[in-house]
């Protein structure tokens, strides 16, 4: 493969990444090569490749009879990347509250200012958005490159599916109230308690979304 080939299957790659993750590629989207190659202004050759790099991260399925899809996450991936968020973001959280600076809290009180007005109107489709920034500034300033790597790439994932806020709405409310604690247990530098906060707080999300997971995997084997 030449160095062109390989740069434009490089664009191509993270061009369709970043449109599956942000949802706008859904499940089970057909991805075919040479429609592909047409709009990407690419021979089939760096496209094939592109796909090939999606599947092996997952984000599609490759079949030599059916062609490339979306791949759809499966109830137990869900659960999987919830289990995980729930155990580490409240280590983010501590990490974040040590590294504290006016700059993060300007930050952090930006985006849950965004938010409030989001809640008043009743977006809970990019009141979620908004929560994944805010949850993503955390992220970023625990300052661990495994625990950002980690926890970004579940933050991104998110996208795919439905969101808590889309299920239940009503826990909105409870939401910015966390929110708005952590930002001043973040400003005081209290990273035992902002700890203890957030896995209350992803407990209560983890605890609704199972709930919710049991009923389709029953629903399923039906």
């Amino acid at each position: 493969m030449t160095m062109i080939t390989k740069t434009k299957a490089k664009m191509i790659y993270d061009d369709l990444k970043r449109r599956i993750l942000s949802g706008e590629l859904k499940a089970d989207v057909r991805l075919v090569i040479h429609q592909l190659a047409v709009s990407y202004d690419s021979s089939d050759i760096p496209v094939r490749e592109a796909l090939k790099e999606l599947a092996a991260e997952d984000l599609i399925e490759m079949s030599p009879h059916k062609g490339s899809r979306v791949k759809k996450l499966s109830v137990k991936e869900m659960q999987d990347m919830l289990e995980i968020r729930k155990n580490l973001e409240p280590l983010a959280a501590r990490l974040a509250a040590e590294n504290s600076t006016p700059e993060l809290i300007a930050a952090l009180e930006g985006v849950f200012h965004r938010s409030e007005k989001l809640a008043e109107e009743k977006n809970y489709s990019e009141y979620s958005n908004v929560n994944r920034e805010f949850h993503q500034l955390i992220v970023e300033a625990s300052d661990n490159t495994y625990l950002k790597k980690i926890l970004s790439e579940l933050l991104s994932n998110e996208r795919r599916t439905k969101t808590i806020f889309d299920l239940f709405p009503d826990i909105v409310t409870v939401s910015l109230k966390e929110h708005r604690q952590m930002i001043r247990l973040i400003e005081a530098k209290k990273g035992q308690e902002i700890a203890e906060l957030m896995l209350m707080h992803k407990s209560r999300s983890y605890g609704k979304l199972q709930d919710y997971f049991s009923k389709l995997s029953h629903e399923a084997n039906e």
